[in-house]
């Protein structure tokens, strides 16, 4: 257990950088809105609701007695309410802050309609117009302070702060500052959203609750003012300053007597999912290939966040079965915790680390929930759950969860990034050849942002891991395994692409191995772009992805998670040496690869239904009939995008699935 001076919980955890250096330029450039896997609540476990000592809803603008200040004087917080122009029914005016996403709404507060405050960033730098960046009435770097009354809480030992919240960040950040004299002088000041937790162009939940533990620092004080500050001046070569804040719902409130939250801990994660390989470092492959398993174990940091101490605190773990029907849970796994944990305290992976878990190497969905529990707080009444996806694929290999959080690529062709890679560990060779000591790639599938230049080509390219530096890279006179160049196409852009890694129909043969598989990026059109979806679910460690800049060098990411599930997928496959199969099955599907029109052809009559399913398992075509020996049933799936799927025949007897690759 450790002692922390952690205030604030909200949102994903903080993350621990990857990478011996981290690029300054900007990594997201598309928005998705709410990235975050969750909002904290602050809710009582089992003692009742809190009681709120002071409260702010702006029914009535800014308050008598409120005031602020702006650096310079026209950096304003602005009140929106239903009679004010404009009012509350709009977000940010600004010429950048997500108008083409929707990302520009207005606060979804639980009194919205009353009005609430925003401090417009972008809009006060370029007053709407991309064309007048810097021009607007208040230009970056800016800061805006609000200040509240004097607040009396001298009858309250134990406070929280709470209040809804929808904020944006290119290069900001949010405080809110404490004074206990009446506001002339602040000595403690809490952030909120740290950009390791909310990053660059990327935003919280619409609506969400934050909350503070502030009973440290104004607990039982009778004259308490604090300051809501939006600051501007962080940055770098690419500006200052950017987006909005916007809050409301104020509410100074006694703390649960019971509540835990997930937490980060010396640059730990909240939680963790640790892939265990010999005791290597592992990715954290939200989709494990079933020839590839491992076992996983799965850790936390839990802090006591309520004013009574704990007894038994610990992290349980239950693993659900959602691949189709109701929810089955698999097992529950706890870790061994700490007996007792008093308020303030935090009980960290040293103690909050489960046994084991191997995935049956059998396609599968899986939701992996973690709860804080302990002798007060049990799984039943626990308010502290987060859930991801976690999946087993026959084929597909990836680090991404099925989860797009935003899109990393190229802003322009020249000093930007020139190529993104993941590390795929191959170590177990194909089932269906052992001693050849060799692995079988069909392609590979990488989700190409909509924005990506349809005249751009990529390369995709698999090195052997040994030697590999950050900045330096690889070692001098490395070559590849393997690599083949492709070309855009319309097709392939805004969605999952798949890229045809055989030859002659035959599969991509490695020698059983750890690789990084590369993507090399070939804009050819003046500031062309190339962008792949990322998956913020969690951290990965060492090089699991990776990314190269202009300048030659490499990197393990961004000081956030802007770059760690890349959606740049394996599709392994099975080698077999004759596409006819009736030796064993009665029945041969062909041709192999095919354009996505096809035959199967039985060698015995009878019943039979065919059903081909994508990668992740959905039915895409379905064909019941009656044939006689040797008859073909034929299939069309050439509507469907470029890729491998899976082709079940049933009946007579026979319940078989085969691969088949449309190309």
């Amino acid at each position: 257990m450790k002692k922390t001076a952690i205030l604030f919980f909200s949102l994903a955890s903080a993350i621990a950088v990857n990478a011996q250096g981290l690029p300054q330029i900007d990594p997201v450039l598309e928005i998705q809105d709410a990235p975050a896997k969750r909002a904290i609540k602050s809710a009582q476990a089992d003692n009742g609701a809190s009681t709120t000592v002071w409260s702010e809803d702006f029914a009535n603008g800014i308050p008598a007695g409120w005031s602020q200040i702006g650096t310079p004087a026209t950096a304003q917080w602005e009140y929106r309410g239903p009679n004010n122009v404009p009012n509350n029914t709009q977000g940010s005016r600004g010429a950048f802050s997500g108008i083409a996403t929707g990302a520009n709404a207005p606060l979804a507060s639980t009194t919205t309609g009353n009005g609430f405050m925003i401090f417009d960033s972008d809009y006060l730098d370029n007053s709407g117009s991309s064309a007048t960046m810097g021009m607007g009435i208040a230009p970056a770097p800016h800061v805006g302070r609000l200040f509240t009354d004097t607040i009396d809480l001298s009858m309250h030992p134990q406070v929280e702060l709470a209040f809804e919240t929808y904020a944006r960040r290119f290069f900001s950040s949010w405080f809110v500052a404490f004074s206990i004299d009446g506001g002339v002088t602040y000595n403690d000041t809490v952030e909120f959203f740290s950009d390791a937790v909310v990053a660059v162009n990327a935003s919280t939940v619409n609506g969400e609750e934050a909350v503070a533990n502030v009973s440290s620092i104004i607990g039982g004080q009778a004259n308490v003012v604090m300051q809501f500050i939006y600051d501007g001046t962080p940055g770098n070569a690419n500006g200052n300053g950017y987006y909005y804040w916007m809050i409301d719902d104020i509410e100074l409130r006694t703390p649960p007597a019971n509540q835990m939250f997930f937490t980060t801990w010396n640059g730990a994660p909240a939680h963790d999912m640790i892939y265990n390989s010999n005791g290597a470092a592992y990715p954290k492959y939200g989709i494990m290939q079933t020839n590839q398993i491992v076992p996983v174990e799965f850790d936390a940091n839990i802090l006591n966040y309520g004013t009574q101490a704990q007894t038994n605190v610990t992290v349980e773990v239950e693993i659900w079965d959602v691949t189709s029907g109701s929810p089955s849970l698999v097992t529950t796994i706890s870790a061994p915790g700490c007996p007792t944990l008093a308020t303030g305290d935090t009980c960290n992976f040293n103690n909050l680390t489960t046994p084991t878990w191997t995935p049956p190497a059998q396609q599968a969905s899986y939701l992996i929930v973690y709860k804080a529990v302990s002798d007060t707080i049990t799984s039943a009444l626990t308010t502290e759950t987060d859930t991801f996806n976690f999946f087993v694929n026959d084929v597909l290999y990836s680090t991404d969860r099925n989860n797009v959080d935003n899109y990393v690529g190229t802003n322009s062709a020249t000093n930007d990034i020139i190529a993104m890679g993941v590390m795929y560990s191959l170590e177990n060779e194909d089932p269906l050849n052992p001693g050849a000591g060799l692995v079988y790639i069909d392609g590979a599938s990488i989700e190409l942002s909509v924005a990506t230049d349809s005249t751009a080509d990529i390369e995709i390219a698999f090195f052997d891991t040994t030697g590999f530096a950050y900045n330096a890279g690889f070692p001098a006179g490395a070559t590849a395994a393997f690599r083949k160049s492709f070309t855009l196409n319309g097709s392939l852009i805004g969605g999952n692409a798949f890229f045809d890694l055989s030859t002659n129909g035959q599969p991509l043969a490695l020698p059983a191995n750890t690789y990084l598989m590369i993507v090399n990026f070939f804009p050819n059109a003046t500031d062309g772009v190339i962008r792949i979806a990322n998956d913020q679910s969690f951290d990965q460690p060492g090089f699991s992805t990776v990314m190269q800049l202009g300048d030659g060098n490499w990197y393990g990411g961004f000081t956030s998670q802007v770059h760690e599930g890349t959606f740049i997928r394996l599709e392994v496959g099975e080698y077999v040496s004759s596409i006819k199969e009736s030796e064993v099955d009665g029945f041969s599907v062909y041709p192999v690869p095919s354009n996505g029109t096809g035959h199967v052809e039985f060698d015995n009559g009878g019943d039979y239904s065919i059903t081909i399913l994508d990668m992740v398992g959905k039915p895409i075509f379905t064909k019941a009939e009656s044939v006689n020996s040797n008859e073909r049933i034929n299939f069309d799936i050439s509507s469907y995008p470029a890729g491998v799927y899976l082709v079940n025949i049933k009946g007579e007897g026979t319940d078989k699935t085969v691969k088949i690759t449309v190309q």
